[in-house]
């Protein structure tokens, strides 16, 4: 069996920082888990649930980022508080058609394999994504109401929490439209290697052009750990510090299944991994796919 858990370090911030919040324009609530990074992506947090966050000295004078899901994005220089703007969208007629339920259909895998992959996020550089390409095909034409998505994950404190966007694919298979208007949420705890979230709620119905599902970390206090490392540069043990969970990946020939966005290397693009990402890790001709699964029904 080959497991790699692989990290993506940066430069470590100071210590003292300040706090600031991001609350809605129109009611003045909080706004949790809202992204929060410097334009040259080199500092990224999220919001907690109380609609705080945390920012080193050394980039108070950056200019940031706001992205939250049901928001216009913001791009400005700190306050004390952040409003954002609700997203007030058209909407064109929807007809409403009625789920019958009467079949359901698993497609991906959260099974156990042969060759596994860990990925996790260090202190700050929570920059990159990984998203999984799922095609439309007769399959999922016959159930494609999405009713579960299923993560293979590990958690190292009692549990640890997640995001989750699903997004409606190009003809290239990369991320368009946001399927959902809030921020989809998910948890895994310590003991437990599969987590699931009911997205009945959400009523998404698969488009013709598949899926795009994306796994995102959240930088908040309740998922932060230290662990320690032995480093062959310095020839001594050292305190390493990052966010929960870590997402279990397989191999896959199928390239344009394998999805990986990080701002700082690509400028916030959606790229397929090349076969040099993990370079020997992998088999030739094999790349990284996250374990996911989805349940769909009729």
């Amino acid at each position: 069996m080959k497991q790699l858990l692989i990290f993506f370090l940066l430069t470590m911030p100071s210590v003292a920082q300040k706090t600031y919040f991001v609350k809605d324009k129109d009611t003045h609530n909080p706004i949790a888990y809202c992204s929060v990074y410097t334009v040259d992506g080199l500092f990224k947090i999220n919001s907690e649930q109380d609609g705080s966050f945390g920012v080193p000295d050394e980039f108070l004078k950056n200019t940031f980022v706001f992205d939250a899901v049901g928001y216009e994005p913001k791009q400005q220089l700190l306050n004390n508080i952040v409003l954002l703007e609700p997203k007030r969208e058209v909407l064109e007629e929807i007809v409403i058609v009625p789920k019958l339920e009467t079949k359901k259909t698993k497609v991906g895998s959260v099974k156990k394999a042969k060759q596994r992959i860990g990925f996790s996020t260090g202190i700050i550089e929570n920059t990159w994504s990984f998203g999984r390409f799922f095609a439309f095909d007769n399959e999922i034409e016959e159930t494609p109401y999405l009713k579960e998505v299923a993560f293979r994950l590990h958690a190292r404190q009692k549990v640890a929490t997640y995001g989750v966007k699903i997004y409606e694919a190009d003809e290239n298979g990369f991320p368009t439209e946001l399927l959902h208007d809030e921020l989809i949420i998910g948890k895994i705890e310590k003991r437990k290697r599969i987590s699931k979230i009911d997205l009945s709620p959400y009523n998404i119905m698969i488009p013709k052009n598949g899926i795009v599902v994306v796994f995102e970390w959240l930088t908040i206090q309740s998922n932060y750990y230290e662990y320690e490392y032995y480093s062959e540069r310095d020839k001594k043990t050292k305190t390493g510090k990052g966010y929960n969970p870590t997402i279990k990946a397989t191999t896959t020939a199928d390239q344009k299944q394998s999805l990986i966005k990080y701002y700082v290397i690509t400028k916030n693009k959606w790229e397929n991994i090349t076969q040099s990402f993990l370079l020997e890790h992998t088999d030739k001709g094999k790349y990284p796919l996250i374990m996911c699964e989805l349940t769909l029904t009729n």
